[in-house]
């Protein structure tokens, strides 16, 4: 059995132009693609994972905190607890659009 990854680009995702701004429009989309995909080939049901990109919600606080590199200071720790939970918030809306 073959897993298959779908990956959700934070570009096609986010509004790269305004912080935190997710495409709620095209999420709603993309999750009735993929219940038209699972209906139309059952076999996907067990072996489908979906990852999301950060786009304007991580990318942001990444660039702002220089934590690309990783944290060598208390400053890019308090960068990297920024992007982490503006992540989490975007994770949050994501799935809200693939459980309509």
């Amino acid at each position: 059995m073959s897993i298959v990854f779908i990956k959700l680009g934070g570009s096609l995702i986010t509004n790269k132009r305004e912080q935190e701004s997710a495409r709620k429009d095209v999420l709603d989309r993309l999750g009735v693609e993929i219940a038209a995909a699972l209906k139309k080939d059952p076999s996907l049901r067990g072996r489908l994972i979906i990852g999301h990109g950060a786009g304007s919600f991580g990318h942001t606080y990444a660039a702002k905190y220089g934590i690309r590199a990783g944290c060598k200071n208390e400053e890019q720790w308090k960068g990297y607890t920024l992007t982490a939970d503006a992540v989490g918030q975007l994770n949050r809306i994501v799935l809200d659009s693939l459980l309509k």
